[in-house]
């Protein structure tokens, strides 16, 4: 993204925030009212980009409020590996949404993060092939949802750069890092579905560090595996801590079985 841009943004953002530091919902009326020399459409194009960033809140049809920092944001772009910045760096410049998640949205979860490992990317279905393209140029090994049967390849898979993910839901990011819930989601996503380098019995163990760090909130959790396709399971897996033994036994039954 251009530096300018940015920093127009960022000057937006922070009279917003002495505006309603007071923590009531604005409307789109009274923000228009109190930024009379910017274009509407600019006004509701940055109120949109402070939505995906994870910065502003849509409360309700034409409200906002500000979203405050929590346990669940993620540490941030300078606690990234190098390359997850750099693929962060070449996304911004092509203007679609995005966010970086998996592991770099889940530092202070793990006792152990690998010294490098594939990034994960979310990005919107329409800039999937720009930013593909833009990341191969950079000679980085890029796979797609697409690409399941290729990544299914020990030898290819260990020499991944970058997984794309497609997304819809942006909202539960910060400075397009994914808050912690949506990050473990796509992390799930990605070690069940398309092999990547984590194992299972590490990603139990972040899930249990997440929990006992109380990093997450349930509500955001089934937001996110709505938006990842996941719901059902995820369900199951929130609700297995409130599940009577023997019903866990049987569940454990019924999965032997079904093999």
């Amino acid at each position: 993204m251009d530096t300018n841009i940015r920093t127009l943004n960022d000057n937006f953002y922070q009279e917003l925030v002495n505006l309603m530091e007071n923590g009531e919902d604005m409307s789109v009326r009274q923000i228009y009212s109190l930024f009379p020399e910017i274009n509407p459409n600019t006004l509701l194009w940055r109120l949109h980009k402070l939505v995906q960033r994870g910065k502003l809140h849509r409360t309700g049809q034409g409200y906002y409020s500000l979203v405050s920092k929590d346990g669940s944001d993620p540490a941030g772009y300078d606690y990234m590996q190098q390359k997850s910045k750099a693929v962060y760096d070449i996304a911004a410049e092509h203007g679609y949404s995005f966010y970086i998640t998996g592991l770099d949205s889940l530092v202070g979860e793990m006792l152990h993060i690998p010294e490098k490992y594939p990034v994960l990317i979310v990005v919107e279905d329409n800039g999937i092939i720009e930013i593909h393209n833009a990341l191969s140029e950079r000679d980085l090994l890029v796979f797609t949802e697409n690409d399941r049967s290729i990544v299914g390849n020990n030898t290819i898979r260990s020499k991944a750069d970058v997984f794309i993910l497609r997304g819809k839901d942006f909202s539960l990011a910060v400075e397009q890092i994914a808050q912690k819930e949506k990050g473990f989601i796509d992390l799930y996503y990605a070690v069940t579905r398309m092999e990547y380098v984590v194992s299972v019995p590490e990603l139990s163990r972040i899930y249990q560090n997440l929990q006992r760090n109380k990093s997450f909130a349930e509500l955001k959790v089934k937001r996110a595996a709505k938006d990842r396709g996941l719901s059902t399971e995820i369900n199951w897996l929130l609700d297995i801590s409130k599940t009577a033994d023997k019903a866990r036994e049987f569940m454990m039954y019924q999965i032997k079985e079904s093999k």
